[in-house]
């Protein structure tokens, strides 16, 4: 039988249905749960959105903004230098924080970039304390006016080097902590528009009607039923006939070239010696408890062979190159041919000529040591 005819008996037939899953296929049974992953994607993207719109929507110098433009990190070291910091987004809340505390141990640090609160109002309140630091003041007479009316007045003329950002910079860190920790109390105090005496203008909050919010919750839930509706469950594992068969001389044809690739003797070697003694092993009657020491002690005592001989070709013998691992290979044939059944003596046998009987399986020489 030719080559030819060999590969026409194992190939597969022509009209052999396929049964492994199309990329069509795969993605039409998970579109459930590509549509519910989508859903999720997209909730976590606008979560990230709305979250970080919310934290660039404090304004700069927030005492609880850890923005680069707050001022988180010196109010931080201020309250690690025992000073007690109270904030105040009205001059109601400031005066507030204000009572009970002696004029001595306070400071007010006012800061209002949009001019929110009038110097006059500033001035004419009694419940001020006594020392006031004014950041980057909007009227430059505030300065002048608090100081006529009794008052400490300090001036920072550049707000940004409060700023996170910034307060490491230089001496910032230490000439603020100068200027705002000299009192046990700080009241840092930043004027809104319930200050200026005008209504605040409408968020987005305030302009959505009510049925936005329960219609978008809605949605959402109605995404998830349909998700968990059509998504495709996991099921048992099944077994799926491959359309083509795979000879096993390709098998070894391919693995003969990895190792002939990598130059890999020994563990070619090692295929064939562990295949022939497994059979030498049976065909002595050795039982499975046998180690390769009993089976090459076998050998030699059926043979008549020196046993050093046989566990250099069964076991110990290292080729150095392909001369000595063909060597090897045909004496490994040799003695599997000497004991072949129904020999009852045994032959001279020519390793030159014994064709390698093909492996039953690779392992390593730790392997059969064991």
């Amino acid at each position: 039988m030719t080559r030819a005819d060999v590969d026409a008996l194992t190939a597969a037939p022509a009209t052999a249905e396929v049964l492994t899953p199309t990329l069509r296929r795969r993605l039409r049974s998970g579109r459930g749960r590509l549509i519910a992953a989508g859903v999720v994607f997209a909730a976590a993207v606008l979560a990230v959105v709305l979250f970080g719109q919310a934290a660039q929507q404090l304004p700069p110098l927030d005492p609880g903004s850890a923005a680069p433009s707050g001022a988180k990190a010196l109010v931080s070291v201020l309250r690690e230098h025992g000073v007690d910091v109270r904030t105040a987004a009205t001059l109601d809340a400031a005066d507030a924080a204000s009572s009970g505390v002696d004029p001595a141990d306070l400071t007010v640090a006012v800061y209002d970039p949009s001019g929110f609160l009038s110097t006059k109002k500033l001035v004419d309140d009694p419940r001020i304390g006594r020392k006031v630091v004014l950041i980057e003041p909007v009227d430059p007479g505030a300065q002048a006016a608090l100081t006529a009316a009794g008052h400490e007045v300090a001036v920072v003329r550049d707000a940004s080097a409060l700023q996170n950002q910034h307060i490491l910079e230089g001496s910032n860190a230490g000439h603020a902590v100068r200027l705002f920790g000299s009192t046990q109390v700080l009241v840092w105090y930043t004027p809104s528009f319930a200050d200026a005496g005008v209504a605040a203008p409408a968020t987005i909050a305030d302009v959505t009607p009510p049925w936005v919010t329960p219609l978008v919750v809605l949605c959402g839930a109605v995404a998830l039923a349909a998700a968990l509706w059509r998504g495709r469950r996991f099921g048992p594992l099944v077994v799926e006939d491959l359309p083509v068969v795979v000879r096993a001389s390709e098998s070894l044809e391919g693995r003969a070239r990895l190792y002939q690739r990598s130059d890999a003797r020994l563990h070619a070697l090692d295929a064939l010696r562990m295949g022939a003694v497994g059979r030498l092993a049976t065909r002595l009657g050795l039982g499975p408890e046998a180690g390769v020491t009993d089976v090459c002690a076998a050998v030699a005592a059926q043979l008549a062979r020196d046993p050093a001989e046989v566990r250099r070709t069964l076991v110990d013998g290292a080729p150095a190159d392909d001369r000595e691992f063909l060597e090897l290979a045909r004496g490994v044939a040799a003695l599997e041919a000497s004991l072949a059944p129904g020999r009852t003596r045994p032959p001279v046998v020519d390793a030159s000529t014994t064709r390698v009987p093909e492996p039953d399986f690779v392992t390593t020489r730790e392997d059969r040591q064991r």
